[in-house]
């Protein structure tokens, strides 16, 4: 009987007298990979495609009215939540006094269409935003303030802009009968529910149509033909019009 476990006996006997040629790690592990692979070549992880900077756009959105209480300042405020993340340099303006165009411009429009703040950024405007309610009295305010700015001489901003059409419940068939109106007169109206008027905290969701189209349309800007008397702007300009010249319609 063998004093040796099975198997012992077929194993080659080690040559201590010759020296051990010594092989690098790093060729082990090649030799490792032909003799395993055959040939194959191992999938290289995919590398990681950094994050695309955010595109710069100049222009001037107003959302303007001249009631108070017309969500003015609420749809100011989640546009520049909506578009601030897509753009760079977008920023969120009172709308008083002048204003450097070194990107987009959120302004919250002045309430008197006769002063002279008014006046100034309606020849500013690239694009107009007008929230209206279901209520008689905005509706006519807004439909009077559109009727202003053609009497400035900016009835492209009437055809292009956009109408926040705010729904609080409280006068279902106005709410319509201010979508179709308002529809035919300007570039389209996007309805907003806000039950009783009022803004829940984590509403994103439904002003996600509203920045969709204003963030089409800031896009196409550069394209626009725009009144022959406004000066041309460039970027980081600072605006500050004559509203004597540029406003006579408004002081008849």
């Amino acid at each position: 009987m063998s004093e040796h476990p099975p198997g012992y006996e077929a194993e080659q006997p080690v040559d201590l007298s010759k020296p051990v040629a010594y092989v690098p790690i790093t060729e082990r592990a090649a030799t490792a990979d032909r003799s395993e692979g055959r040939g194959e070549k191992r999938e290289k992880a995919p590398e990681e495609a950094a994050p695309a900077a955010p595109q710069s756009v100049y222009g001037l959105v107003t959302v303007a009215n001249v009631q108070p209480r017309t969500f003015k300042s609420t749809v100011a405020r989640k546009l520049y939540a909506g578009l601030e993340p897509r753009y760079a340099g977008v920023r969120l303006w009172n709308g008083v006094g002048s204003i450097r165009l070194d990107g987009l411009v959120i302004a919250d429009m002045p309430a008197d269409p006769r002063g002279t703040d008014w006046r100034r950024q309606s020849w500013t405007t690239d694009q107009l935003v007008l929230p209206v309610h279901d209520d008689l009295q905005a509706a006519r305010a807004a439909w009077w303030m559109l009727d202003r700015l053609e009497a400035e001489g900016r009835p492209d901003l009437v055809s292009t802009a956009i109408v926040v059409g705010i729904q609080t419940g409280t006068h279902r068939m106005l709410g319509r009968k201010i979508a179709k109106t308002f529809g035919a007169r300007t570039a389209g109206v996007i309805r907003v529910k806000l039950p009783g008027g009022v803004v829940p905290a984590d509403d994103e969701a439904r002003w996600e149509p509203l920045v969709t189209a204003v963030s089409h349309t800031v896009t196409q800007l550069s394209s626009r033909s725009r009144p022959s008397m406004l000066p041309p702007r460039a970027p980081h300009q600072v605006v500050q019009l004559d509203s004597r010249r540029h406003g006579k319609a408004a002081n008849q």
